[in-house]
């Protein structure tokens, strides 16, 4: 989940505006700092949310844009399941998720 602030914490030194904006909207911070959030449910299913673009997409490999990265699923049998604006869902048996430049 995202990085709570304690009470007060906006007012200090060194808190990103988007940190303060999230704080005041109760929303993860990640969410405002352009970042995906990945929910993993075991190693069949992975929720993302915050994706881009498809950059591949074969039974092996899925690669999406998440933010300033490039997320990389690789396993056998991989399909994108649900895809909405801003979510995709990747259904399959995963053997790795790799974190690109």
């Amino acid at each position: 989940m995202g990085k709570r602030m304690r009470k007060g914490a906006e007012n200090e030194p060194g808190i990103r505006l988007w940190e303060k904006a999230a704080h005041t909207l109760e929303l993860p911070a990640a969410m405002l700092a352009n970042v995906a959030h990945m929910e993993l449910h075991g190693n069949t299913q992975v929720l993302v949310e915050g994706g881009g673009n498809i950059l591949e997409y074969n039974p092996e490999t899925i690669r999406v844009k998440t933010g300033k990265m490039v997320t990389r699923f690789c396993g056998r049998g991989l399909q994108i399941k649900c895809l909405s604006e801003d979510a995709l869902l990747v259904e399959g048996f995963l053997t790795g998720i790799e974190f690109l430049p």
